[in-house]
């Protein structure tokens, strides 16, 4: 019975490591650059992205994260740069990291740019075994506490303007499967490929539509999608959707509190299996885009 339970834990918690392998993130949508490095530079300033998630409230020991990032053009502006850094505990294993992004930009027209960008990092992984409550305290299997460095490759392209995106991205070349803390390597076939859409429609000078779609795509894995529609009143307040097929409901709003500031707040709620055992995810996240240069009332949006 107990070599039974210690099975079923130990799934649960691989599920939960290989599940996130890289970030989820419900709030991309307000920075594609966490998932696309190749959108670095694309609100034409040095802006700054944080944000705080609780996954699965309810379960014990639930994935959290905290990220940040920073991204900007530099003064010859078809190159920008930016960094990533994040930290995350699920359940037992503790992951903290960067990135360094450098992406080269070419301007189609006034108003959009196609863009093909690199980044690179480190990333360390901890199992702390001793968190387990076992029966067996002497269990030898249990005690060795495992750390590993691994190395990030990414890469992305992306095509976008004021009212429109569009992206691919590869976040992460480098495979190292749940608590095989040897030689990480080049593994195509758990490679998660990212594609992303949104484009705004204008109703009116009041109001706008902004739909948008994630397709998170790994041959090894079914296929993860958001579809997503938020709602903008006066290009400060605005409040969405998302449907995800892994049967999630989102529900997001944000206020544009200036053209440099954003405050924003989402909620998952599970329909699937984890209903009865969590009561949902929370994200929060706060924008502010630094020497904001474009003396306008409408900010940008993507």
């Amino acid at each position: 019975m107990k070599k039974t339970l210690t099975i079923i834990l130990l799934s649960v918690i691989s599920f939960l490591v290989s599940a996130q392998k890289e970030l989820i993130m419900t709030q991309y949508i307000h920075n594609q650059f966490a998932i696309n490095s190749a959108f670095a530079g694309s609100r034409e300033t040095l802006s700054a992205f944080a944000l705080y998630r609780m996954q699965w409230n309810g379960i014990p020991n639930a994935p959290n994260t905290q990220y940040l990032s920073l991204h900007a053009p530099l003064k010859n502006d078809r190159i920008a740069i930016g960094a990533n850094f994040f930290n995350e505990k699920i359940s037992i294993v503790h992951n903290t990291g960067f990135s360094l992004a450098y992406a080269h930009r070419v301007r189609i027209n006034q108003n959009s740019r196609i863009a093909i960008s690199l980044k690179t990092g480190l990333l360390s992984s901890k199992s702390d075994w001793s968190d387990l409550k076992l029966t067996d305290k002497d269990d030898l299997a249990f005690i060795e506490n495992e750390t590993f460095i691994s190395p990030i490759l990414g890469m992305g392209i992306a095509w976008y303007g004021d009212n429109f995106f569009a992206g691919f991205s590869i976040p992460d070349l480098f495979y190292s499967g749940s608590f095989n803390y040897q030689d990480p390597s080049i593994n195509l076939a758990e490679t998660n490929y990212i594609i992303t859409t949104g484009y705004i429609y204008n109703i009116n000078p009041q109001l706008s539509v902004q739909p948008s779609t994630l397709i998170r795509y790994n041959t090894n894995k079914t296929l993860l999608l958001d579809i997503s529609a938020n709602l903008l009143i006066q290009n400060m307040i605005w409040a969405g959707m998302t449907y995800r097929n892994n049967k999630e409901i989102i529900m997001m709003a944000g206020w544009q509190a200036s053209s440099q500031l954003r405050v924003a707040y989402s909620f998952d709620y599970p329909m699937g299996d984890l209903n009865t055992l969590n009561s949902g995810s929370h994200e929060l996240s706060l924008q502010y885009d630094f020497g904001y240069k474009i003396n306008t009332v409408n900010p940008r949006f993507f």
